[in-house]
């Protein structure tokens, strides 16, 4: 009797061992399954990276390049040009070099939240001036196109925010409206008290968005060379900034878009702290 106990003994540890090697067969399985996918994810966001920063180190190297060709050849020939041809160069090294300067102001933004260096000072504020002040430094672009840039923000509209971090916002969002608008276009700005956010709209009548795009904006993936209806380059680092900013913040954006009916790039902001 005492050697059938022991080989039942035996056989009951054997079974609990079979079942224990199930269990950890599973967990390993479930872990290497994990592991895996972290792993994918993060060869994604390394080739994100790296396709980003070509596309940053491209669109530095052409209005560069445009600089140095016309600073070469005002230098190698500056006599033989008259005051208008001048004037034309100027006015070109002058917009390449804002094309520039304005892409390594948003690269530097966009970099200081990633490595979490960016300040956030949030205090209660009207949002009206600052749109209106964004709205100023956008006329020269919006004049030159002829589109007309509406602030329908009542002055009384106040929320909980970072006031550099939405100036950015709105001036990257009024920028795209009118890289993306055609001549004579029409852009509003309009801001609605929900309860405990306020929800913004930038509404232009460009040239909207196809399907693949709407899904693609606001990530990394859609950081690519982009022409606006002059021609004008960019990246969309500059929407990239914004979504960063108002998840900063506390709100959430989204477009709503058809492809030639124009789009409505939308935000929430809190109200309160």
């Amino acid at each position: 009797m005492k050697s059938l106990s022991t080989n039942d003994y035996i056989q009951k540890l054997e079974q609990q061992n079979a079942e224990l090697k199930l269990i950890v067969d599973d967990q390993q399985r479930e872990i290497e399954k994990i592991v895996n996918g972290r792993i994918y994810d993060l060869e994604e966001v390394i080739k994100a990276r790296d396709k980003f920063y070509r596309i940053i180190a491209h669109e530095l190297r052409n209005p560069f390049n445009g600089i140095l060709g016309l600073v070469e050849l005002l230098i190698n020939d500056f006599r033989s040009y008259t005051l208008e041809e001048i004037e034309s160069f100027l006015k070109m090294l002058y917009r390449s070099s804002k094309i520039t300067y304005e892409l390594l102001i948003s690269l530097s933004e966009w970099l200081n939240v990633q490595n979490d260096k960016m300040p956030f000072k949030p205090s209660r504020i009207n949002i009206s001036p600052i749109l209106a002040e964004a709205i100023n430094s956008a006329q020269l672009n919006a004049h030159k196109k002829n589109i007309t840039i509406h602030n329908f923000i009542d002055k009384d509209i106040v929320a909980y925010i970072d006031r550099h971090m939405i100036a950015t916002v709105f001036r990257n969002l009024i920028n795209n409206a009118i890289k993306f608008s055609d001549n004579n276009g029409t852009i509003e700005v309009t801001a609605l008290a929900k309860n405990d956010f306020i929800e913004i709209v930038v509404k232009d009548n460009g040239i909207g968005l196809h399907e693949d795009a709407l899904r693609k904006i606001f990530k990394q993936e859609a950081i690519h060379s982009t022409y606006g209806t002059a021609q004008e380059p960019g990246t969309g680092l500059g929407l990239l900034l914004c979504k960063e900013f108002i998840e900063i913040e506390g709100g959430k954006i989204w477009v709503e878009s058809n492809l030639g009916q124009g789009s409505e790039f939308k935000f929430t902001l809190p109200c309160h702290k």
